[in-house]
């Protein structure tokens, strides 16, 4: 029987016996005991699957894995949990990439991710484009004049600024090239958006943000097609490294899963609800939301997403001195650089989350000093539209 999305996430795949938990349990263990030997030789040498070692893997690590694997709707996949999000996005980097490679990056993406890349160009002398990744001429361009691209990093919807980009195509022009593609999907979720199924090779998510969805730990999960590499290549990097998720936040992360697709459509309604109170406030001048018809990108949202997500962004006709005179006068709306929590966050990215981005970089993508983000919680939408009203 194919189990439907709401029962993978509810119910967790445990060892029967009279003493069953009802509720995983919190392995606080580093090491794990073998009965013999014999039997651990057999571990170590592969031979037999056990677990060894809590860097290397735990039982709260792989329950989240595999109800990340089960909730693909393309199956042969391998799901890994790390640390954090950008323990994550790091270790596909540093699984693909070498000295001289060619990378192709979506401009308009999370900062600390913008950050890294730069960086990572620095150490490894790589050539790093920031492109547009609508404008698909100029990444074919770039293919066809450099014979090592690697990698193109997607984020869809991207952050801040809230476009969709069309994945099939994307993954369509990546491997004609021989590139792999990576998309970061921690707006969507797995629930709203299935990168891989549209063609990428790899899922990202900050599963700090909605999957965990409490804001009560940090963790990251690659979702891979090619289960070879994933237990090979991207597991020895976070074996390595040490950046397994820990097994209290891998704890969390499973509670927080369990009502993900009852949270999920409740940030959707709200997150309309308010989109639409905004675009219609004479103090607006723009809103970032998918599920406005409105929005550039409606129509590909609607065909490639099963919903638009519950994180909008906005800026004000007064630009940035109205935002922060409404950030200041806000009391529902938390102002923090998180979000997929079920209270409602507020930041200002160009001070916040793209501040280590350089300011001509981030402007060339949309992201202007008046940007307000809104992750939309799971309060009573008028108490949340009331509270903008005030502060606008």
């Amino acid at each position: 029987m194919s189990k439907k999305t709401a029962t993978i996430l509810t119910q967790d795949e445990l060892p029967t016996g009279a003493t069953t938990p009802h509720v995983s349990p919190l392995y606080l263990s580093s090491t794990f005991i073998y009965p013999s030997v014999e039997e651990a030789q057999q571990v170590f040498e592969g031979k037999k699957k056990a677990f060894i070692y809590a860097r290397w893997s735990h039982p709260n690590a792989e329950i989240v894995e595999q109800k990340m694997e089960a909730l693909q709707t393309t199956k042969k996949t391998k799901a890994l949990a790390f640390n954090s999000g950008m323990a994550a996005i790091s270790a596909v980097f540093q699984s693909l990439v070498k000295p001289k490679d060619v990378l192709i990056v979506q401009g308009n993406i999370y900062g600390t991710t913008v950050d890294y890349v730069n960086e990572l160009a620095k150490q490894m002398d790589l050539q790093v484009y920031f492109v547009d990744f609508k404008k698909t001429d100029e990444i074919v361009r770039i293919c066809t004049s450099h014979k090592k691209v690697k990698l193109f990093y997607a984020e869809s919807p991207s952050n801040p600024t809230i476009e969709c980009y069309d994945i099939k195509k994307l993954a369509g022009i990546a491997h004609q090239y021989g590139a792999k593609l990576a998309v970061d999907n921690t707006f969507a979720t797995p629930l709203l958006q299935q990168p891989i199924a549209l063609g990428a090779d790899f899922e990202i998510n900050s599963s700090t943000k909605y999957l965990n969805g409490h804001g009560t730990g940090v963790s990251g999960i690659v979702v891979g097609t090619d289960a070879a590499f994933m237990e090979k290549q991207l597991w020895k990097i976070r074996k390595l490294h040490g950046t397994i998720v820990a097994p209290f936040d891998a704890w969390m992360l499973n509670l927080g899963m369990k009502t993900l697709n009852l949270r999920m459509k409740a940030h959707c309604e709200n997150a309309m609800k308010v989109a639409t109170f905004l675009s219609q406030h004479k103090a607006v001048k723009k809103v970032n939301y998918l599920g406005l018809k409105s929005h550039p990108d409606h129509a590909l949202a609607k065909k490639q997403m099963s919903d638009f997500g519950g994180v909008l962004s906005f800026e004000l006709k007064n630009g940035y001195k109205a935002g922060l005179k409404l950030m200041k006068k806000v009391k529902v709306c938390k102002l923090t650089a998180s979000l997929g929590t079920t209270d409602t966050l507020i930041q200002h990215p160009a001070s916040m989350s793209h501040y280590f981005v350089p300011k001509a970089q981030r402007e060339k993508f949309g992201i202007t000093d008046g940007l307000i983000r809104l992750s939309v919680g799971l309060e009573d939408v008028e108490d949340i539209i009331s509270d903008l009203e005030k502060g606008l």
